[in-house]
């Protein structure tokens, strides 16, 4: 897949025009070869899955940086969020947040880290 083309799809996502599920299916169908045999469904699963990690990491990694220790009691519930957008917003949010726990303040609209 040209990078233009994930580009335009990560900007609808982040503009909430494409929800991570969509976009992760677009891509299977973009990127599948004649000869995979992989199933969409299974590689969007796989994506969204990976995507998720990826930016939770980021995130445990610039608290790190800012000298922030992460309890377990954050750390878990980073990595095992029902909505795998969290992680993003958390990612913005720790460039400022002084706790990690102010990761998931509760935002109007968005659910909390353990899907409340």
């Amino acid at each position: 897949m040209r990078a233009s083309t994930g580009s335009g799809l990560e900007k609808l996502r982040r503009q909430g025009s494409l929800s991570l599920q969509d976009m992760a299916r677009i891509r299977a169908r973009m990127d599948k070869r004649p000869d995979d045999e992989h199933e969409d469904e299974e590689w969007a699963w796989g994506y969204t899955a990976g995507y998720a990690a990826a930016w939770a990491g980021a995130v445990l990694r610039l608290l790190d940086m800012r000298d922030i220790a992460v309890p377990k009691e954050v750390f878990r519930p980073l990595h095992v969020c029902p909505d795998p957008d969290t992680p993003t917003r958390c990612f913005d949010r720790a460039i400022t947040v002084d706790t990690p726990e102010e990761l998931f303040t509760a935002e109007p609209g968005h659910a909390r880290p353990d899907g409340s």
